[in-house]
């Protein structure tokens, strides 16, 4: 477990007077099995585990605070969050030999049913807000990672048998993890694409469980109208790109077209964010028209992908590809006369008739 001592919770609910965390226990064990390891996935979160028994972690994060100790703080934070929601609703009512009361103190008002209503929705909420600070830190972190190793492999001297660190096994964990925010097989990458072409309140959450109709698009619509290979090709560059400003071409345009597509088409298709009936019909009529236009502008600027190599002999096998009509040429009854008298020539008589 994440949490075991009083002095932990305190610090994320600092106004509670609780004095034992043990009536707890088993909501925080269900919160962390049920709501958290699925994020973190079971290997980062049995390595969390693991550390967490080894080490006393500062509760307060600083600037010295280790990769581990920071991912413990906010896999914390949802954890408790989470289990008071669940809680709340059991701890309203006292069981004992009598049956059941409404517990009550004489220093503390009563709390009406609202109130407690209040109560668990704000924590939920802070829940779901903690466990996209985490999957966001995560992904800052794996593209840290990448910078890092990226930038000193070609100059890096140590033993391959040196320790890693602790950003490397926590990379390296996550990326096992189905919530690993990079799809590298899709248009749409990240959370970070997607909300630049649609609001998704910046929800990580709601972009992993859009995965199945973002994949259904790309695979079922896009591809086939495109080509698979050109698809892969612009997926394969798509995912190259990063976050600092790219100048301009046929080829980043053509995938913020493809990417504005899949976007509408999964406002139409996708359930897990609500959008009323006439909005969905919209998206629908819009995704059919953004489609023409980014294949009549790919075949409008085909040649100009010639200027890579590999995405261009894709598109050449794409099914919008244009080939270029042959020049005209002469044809062979009119640019070959009949030399009756060259050299290797037949001549044909026809016989006289008797």
């Amino acid at each position: 477990m994440l949490i075991t001592n009083i002095q932990e919770f305190r610090l994320l609910f600092p106004a509670h007077a609780i004095d034992s965390i043990d009536p707890f226990l088993g909501v925080l064990d269900n919160s962390e099995h049920d709501f958290l390891m699925e994020k973190l996935g079971t290997p980062l979160y049995n390595a969390l585990c693991d550390w967490y028994n080894k080490n006393y972690p500062d509760g307060v994060e600083t600037k010295d605070t280790g990769y581990f100790n920071r991912l413990l703080l906010l896999s914390q934070r949802a954890v408790a969050y989470d289990a008071m929601s669940r809680a709340i609703g059991q701890h309203i009512i006292s069981i004992n030999n009598a049956g059941v009361n409404i517990p009550t103190a004489d220093d503390y008002g009563k709390v009406d049913l609202e109130a407690v209503k209040t109560f668990k929705q704000s924590c939920i909420k802070e829940a779901h807000a903690a466990i996209n600070r985490l999957l966001q830190t995560l992904e800052e972190w794996c593209k840290q990672f990448s910078v890092c190793s990226g930038s000193t492999a070609a100059s890096s001297s140590s033993s391959s048998e040196e320790e890693p660190t602790e950003l490397e096994t926590i990379v390296t964990l996550w990326r096992k993890s189905r919530f690993y925010y990079l799809a590298a097989t899709l248009l749409i990458p990240s959370a970070t694409v997607l909300q630049a072409y649609w609001n998704i309140y910046d929800s990580r959450e709601k972009f992993i469980q859009m995965l199945p109709d973002l994949r259904y698009i790309q695979e079922e619509i896009i591809a086939p109208a495109i080509g698979e290979e050109f698809c892969e090709a612009m997926v394969d560059f798509g995912f190259a790109l990063t976050d600092e400003p790219t100048p301009p071409n046929v080829i980043t345009r053509t995938i913020h077209k493809l990417r504005k597509v899949m976007s509408v088409m999964t406002e139409h298709r996708t359930l897990v964010i609500n959008t009323d009936k006439l909005r969905r019909q919209v998206a629908h009529d819009e995704a059919v028209r953004l489609l023409q236009s980014a294949i009549e502008y790919i075949q409008n600027h085909q040649e100009d992908f010639a200027a890579d190599e590999t995405i261009y002999a894709a598109l050449q096998k794409s099914p919008i590809y244009i080939a270029p009509e042959p020049s005209p040429s002469e044809c062979p009854c009119q640019s070959q006369k009949f030399k009756n008298n060259d050299r290797g020539s037949a001549m044909f008589v026809t016989p006289a008739l008797n």
